[in-house]
């Protein structure tokens, strides 16, 4: 309904937006720019923000930039998992085997990596997703799989991935040694006031619509009952075009936001 009647050619806040349409938000930028960091210089990065503000988007873009002739990336968001589960799921991205004992995974984990890195001359990303779902023995076993040459090189690049008590689960003492590899850390926050209407308009205009269809008012009702998060704004804004679209509105205004925040 909303693409005939506002004349999208394809339909607004789509979760399966091309990365190369991407709103870069000054946190994303700022993101992005740690992300060049790392791939340059490899080592162990973290990324945490709250839900919906973009972080897989974020990490789903730099994937998709690496040249495939000289990186192996590896992601994987499946996390609520046995230590032995870890190993093997990492081993088998990594080299396609099916492997049983303990050792053996760490071993061919080892040999896999130093592999790509020596011979095929390939970089591995390893990006763990939802990573605050991560057991603290996994944790553990994070630290001894990134011990390469008795912990005196960084071979790869590694990523965790989560919300924000992450960073509060890696602060306790018993994962200090842990922390204290971290290369980087960058923290998303929800978009300020400007940049919410400004990510309203890049996805019209993304989506083939040539004009602004949200007024003032429904621009700041949709930022103060999304909180400026991304995934928040989208679902209100697109609940808001529909609603407006069946009632045969051209300008998207506060009424259809507050109306459609009660149905969200």
């Amino acid at each position: 309904m909303i693409k005939t009647f506002f004349g999208f050619k394809t339909y607004p806040f789509r979760k399966e937006i091309s990365s190369k349409d991407i709103f870069m938000s000054e946190c994303f930028k700022e993101l992005f720019s740690r992300l060049e960091y790392i791939r340059k210089n490899r080592g162990l990065m973290q990324v945490t923000g709250e839900p919906g503000t973009g972080k897989t988007l974020a990490m789903r873009t730099f994937i998709e930039s690496l040249n495939p002739n000289l990186y192996f990336p590896v992601y994987t968001p499946l996390t609520t998992i046995s230590q032995i589960e870890l190993y093997r799921q990492l081993n088998l991205r990594l080299t396609g085997e099916t492997l049983h004992r303990k050792v053996d995974l760490f071993h061919s984990i080892q040999k896999a990596v130093k592999d790509l890195v020596i011979n095929k001359k390939k970089v591995p990303v390893i990006v763990i997703d939802e990573a605050h779902l991560l057991k603290p023995e996994n944790l553990y076993e994070i630290q001894i799989i990134l011990n390469f040459d008795i912990d005196s090189t960084d071979p790869l690049i590694f990523i965790m991935v989560g919300q924000s008590h992450l960073r509060d689960k890696l602060q306790r003492p018993v994962h200090d040694s842990l922390n204290q590899r971290f290369s980087l850390r960058y923290h998303l926050m929800p978009l300020n006031r400007e940049e919410t209407e400004s990510y309203l308009l890049h996805h019209l205009t993304v989506s083939g619509c040539k004009e602004n269809i949200f007024s003032p008012q429904a621009i700041e009702a949709i930022f103060q009952s999304s909180g400026g998060v991304p995934r928040n704004i989208g679902n209100l804004a697109f609940k808001s075009l529909t609603l407006g679209a069946s009632q045969r509105k051209q300008i998207i205004t506060e009424e259809e936001v507050f109306v459609a925040a009660k149905e969200l």
